[in-house]
């Protein structure tokens, strides 16, 4: 019975009350049970975990005295998972997400019909564009020309997404089981402050032997991400270039890497060329100063 299966959920904030109670509404809303609610508050001034505690006072509130971002956030909330938790999966979440009640019944089913399964990821829609796909389970990884693109990613849902099927790399929101996390342990805190870790976990797991399987009637609306938030933000830019090269770098075998070093010099053209037209300049030098910091940034 999917029922008896405990699933702990991990949310992290920092700064982001109001999407955080909205968030925590939608999740305490869930017909699955039993779960719980991990959430790590990553140093935020904005009266987060203030209102919290107000609103929500039975989830399990963890309060860094810094942002230790993204990786670093979620391994504290691993951590915590790990010391007072039998748990059978665990359930990541970013905080300006809301969820359809019966999602997480859903992706627990995934793990029950199939065999050698890591990884669960739901159907993620833009919350402020109705129907338009944000990600359906995932990403694509070129390891030859460099391109990570979210499947589906900005396409109108018509129902061309409605298969469940295997990924070859998760997004940022998804259900591992406990098994898979006794061996991956944690997130590359390399990674931090954000950008490309969630891939980096996702790749690791899938080196391990395990699937990842996309399950279209798990439904998610996430803010996050340009057509979500409607705007460039110049230091996320800054950590997603630097962090995509250490990507390459860990995943990458040596002609891979030769190859996207030859088509780089392209990829920057054409990128320079859009960000200038839509007037987005302090993208152009936040993503500037993420690739000069690579030589500064060295890999393990």
């Amino acid at each position: 019975m999917i029922e008896e299966k405990l699933v702990i959920i991990i949310i992290l904030n920092y700064n982001k009350k109001e999407d955080t109670l909205l968030c925590l509404k939608s999740v305490t809303n869930l017909n699955y049970s039993p779960f719980e609610i991990v959430l790590v508050d990553n140093g935020s001034i904005d009266g987060s975990v203030a209102a919290i505690k107000n609103s929500y006072p039975g989830i399990h509130l963890i309060e860094s005295k810094k942002n230790l971002g993204a990786s670093g956030g979620r391994n504290l909330g691993i951590k915590y998972v790990n010391e007072n938790f039998d748990y059978n999966f665990l359930f990541f979440l970013d905080n300006d997400i809301t969820i359809e009640k019966n999602a997480l019944t859903e992706m627990v089913k995934s793990f029950c019909s199939k065999e050698n399964i890591g990884i669960v990821s739901p159907k993620c829609y833009v919350m402020n564009a109705p129907g338009i796909i944000k990600y359906a389970g995932g990403m694509t990884v070129n390891f030859f020309t460099g391109n990570i693109s979210d499947i589906g990613g900005g396409i109108k849902d018509e129902g061309q997404f409605e298969i469940s099927k295997f990924i070859s790399a998760s997004g940022g929101l998804f259900l591992v089981s406990k098994r898979v996390m006794n061996e991956i342990r944690d997130f590359d805190e390399r990674f931090n402050p954000y950008g490309w870790e969630d891939v980096d976990f996702s790749l690791r797991v899938k080196k391990l032997g395990y699937k990842m399987l996309y399950n279209p009637k798990a439904i998610i609306y996430h803010k996050g991400g340009k057509i979500g938030r409607g705007k460039a933000i110049n230091e996320y830019e800054f950590s997603k270039v630097r962090n995509y090269f250490y990507l390459f770098r860990k995943h990458a075998n040596f002609f891979q890497l030769f190859i996207i070093c030859l088509i780089f010099p392209f990829k920057i053209l054409f990128i320079a060329v859009k960000e200038i037209f839509k007037g987005e300049f302090g993208v152009i030098v936040s993503q500037l100063r993420g690739f000069f910091s690579l030589f500064k940034f060295k890999a393990k």
